[in-house]
């Protein structure tokens, strides 16, 4: 069964949103409308709630740009995924250790919100969860509406508004409880609570999802929440409850280490998603020979892949923008702008994640003696790599499309090449340094104005996916080892090891079972960052098991490529190198709140 782009039936309502609900906090009481309007029928309250997914305003769309205050970057800017060849762009902030909300860092630091086409991913957070409270609140005013109407409403509005809180406690930390609408006159004076409590009080939401959604909908509605997400957002919320980061209270920031009885629940819930998906009619593990089209979808009418629990179906019609301004450099774009040369370019660091295949067949990671990688580090760095490098990451010199003549062209991002010389003098990148790399995975090589016009970026179509099945082997993975401390032992409720999840995704990428003698906390680590690279997930990895601060994380060098050919010969020598510096201290792990919600909090504490 594919699943294909089909009209939902959108309720427009008269009047709709047309009060302010930028800031939860403002306790505007009926953003513009009236009670009878938003609870006439059952329609009238789907059609309210449905605005969540109608477009890019309240869900997040991750590959956008100028969507979230983000200008060009996403989170995998923040991380050491990605650096951003771009002047003044609004990550080096962040990675400086400027982390006060400003309008260079606001996307991702503050939730305020910059107009209608600048919502930051906090803001957009606190409007979904006034649209859910008042669903749900108010559901049992609607007349005439089905115990079956009910449930799929409820059920609904229970899983967002746990993801919508989840959104801002991985970032906050702990927060006071939104499960109500607050009026003008209302006392809006209670206290935040720690990460644990609203944790317990997030699952609450999940587990009456779980309760009230339908295994899965109609094809002519997928793309909604179903039980299937719904129990991958209850595994993957309870490994962060469970992760080292959050087991601190209001008062300290310190590595505790994980909590083992939250993360064996993670473990077991992580099991009942796995088995859900199994046994689903749609949802499975992509095969090797799938892999690419993982992401990228034909841009015909499909918008969906059985690898997707929890996705935004919604397609931005500029999208040749988005793809020149997040992964293409000259010569593939034709402009010079700030959508045109400025790219966000793999690190070293991000390169240096994928393992090597060993004389005996094995992969092992690029440290390990076994892998020998010393041997061809400066000569021939990516032979016998991951299959997913070569899917993921372009290189120095990689063939990658061909002109109209059909003559291929090369990435010339090496030393003198012609997108190096480019971006050295272009005016929005002069005064950034390169890494030498570009981002494959979101890309394919008709995406090229000069080569194929604005055709070739109409091709193929992503989304933004929130949480695939993949991820869910990798949640059992974590979750069950950090409970046990044994990648073979089988948490009590659960018939998977940490070792059996972590191979059912190696095998699937083509690199085989974890061989003997790797630290496995290591192996599940660069599994996670290998398999979820570039999808948004390792910039709060890195923070909920407080590694940031280590060096070559997010502390210290972050590292590039150069190559240089040798001279007298048709060999090129590879050299890493340090292109920026960058800073993170442990008051860093949890972000800063805006004084406007300081203000509004009264008992809030950072």
């Amino acid at each position: 069964m594919r699943r294909h782009k089909l009209n939902w039936i959108w309720i427009i309502l008269l009047g709709l949103f047309v009060g302010s609900c930028e800031d939860y906090l403002d306790r505007s009481p009926d953003d513009g409308l009236s009670e009878d309007d938003v609870y006439k029928d059952y329609s009238s309250l789907l059609g309210f709630m449905d605005r969540i997914f109608q477009n890019g305003d309240i869900l997040i769309f991750t590959h956008g740009i100028n969507s979230y205050s983000n200008t060009y970057v996403t989170v995998g800017n923040l991380s050491d995924e990605y650096a951003s060849v771009r002047d003044n762009d609004p990550s080096k902030f962040v990675n400086a250790g400027n982390w006060l909300e400003n309008a260079s860092t606001r996307f991702e630091i503050g939730s305020k919100s910059d107009g209608a086409n600048f919502k930051s991913a906090i803001s957009r957070a606190y409007t979904g969860l006034r649209i859910v409270n008042r669903v749900i609140s108010g559901v049992d005013q609607v007349k005439s509406i089905t115990d079956d109407q009910r449930r799929k409403l409820l059920g609904q509005a229970h899983f967002l508004r746990a993801y919508f809180y989840f959104e801002i406690i991985k970032r906050y930390g702990g927060m006071p409880i939104f499960d109500q609408l607050w009026g003008a006159s209302d006392d809006f004076d209670f206290p935040r609570k720690t990460y644990q409590e609203s944790n317990a009080w997030m699952q609450t939401d999940l587990d009456k999802a779980i309760e009230y959604l339908p295994i899965s909908w109609p094809d002519e509605e997928h793309g909604r929440p179903d039980r299937v997400s719904a129990m991958a957002l209850k595994a993957m919320t309870q490994l962060y409850a469970a992760s080292p980061l959050m087991q601190n209270d209001l008062n300290s920031i310190e590595n505790k280490g994980y909590g083992k009885e939250m993360a064996a629940e993670a473990a077991r819930s992580a099991q009942k998603a796995i088995n859900a998906i199994e046994s689903h009619e749609y949802y499975r593990l992509m095969n090797h020979d799938e892999y690419r089209s993982i992401q990228l979808m034909p841009n015909s009418n499909q918008f969906a892949q059985p690898e997707y629990l929890w996705f935004l179906r919604w397609h931005h019609g500029n999208w040749s923008a988005f793809v020149r301004a997040q992964w293409l450099t000259q010569p593939y774009d034709n402009k010079t702008g700030a959508e045109g040369t400025p790219y966000n370019a793999p690190t070293q660091n991000a390169v240096d994640m994928y393992e090597r295949k060993g004389a005996d067949g094995k992969y092992y990671p690029i440290t390990d003696p076994r892998s020998g990688y010393d041997a061809v580090k400066t000569t021939n760095p990516y032979s016998d790599r991951d299959p997913r490098f070569t899917n993921n990451i372009l290189v120095p010199g990689e063939q990658w499309g061909k002109n109209l003549q059909g003559v291929p062209y090369y990435l010339t991002t090496y030393s003198g090449g012609y997108s190096e010389n480019f971006i050295s003098t272009n005016q929005f990148t002069r005064g950034s340094q390169q890494t030498g790399y570009m981002c494959k995975k979101f890309i394919w090589p008709e995406a090229s104005v000069p080569l194929f016009g604005e055709a070739g970026f109409q091709l193929y179509r992503l989304v933004a996916v929130y949480i695939r099945v993949s991820q869910v082997y990798l949640d059992m993975a974590e979750a069950s080892y950090e409970a046990t401390g044994d990648p073979d032992a089988v948490v009590t409720g659960c018939t998977m090891s940490a070792r059996q999840a972590l191979n059912k995704i190696r095998v699937r990428a083509g690199i085989g079972e974890l061989p003997d003698g790797v630290d496995f906390r290591e192996a599940y680590r660069r599994e996670r960052g290998v398999e979820l690279m570039f999808e948004g997930h390792r910039w709060y990895d890195i923070r909920r098991w407080m590694i940031a601060e280590e060096e070559g994380v997010m502390q210290g060098g972050m590292l590039g490529i150069k190559i240089y050919q040798i001279p007298e010969s048709t060999e090129y020598r590879y050299e890493p190198y340090v292109f920026e510096t960058r800073s993170f201290s442990r008051r860093m792990y949890l972000h800063p709140f805006g004084t406007g919600e300081i203000l509004s909090l009264i008992h809030i504490s950072e």
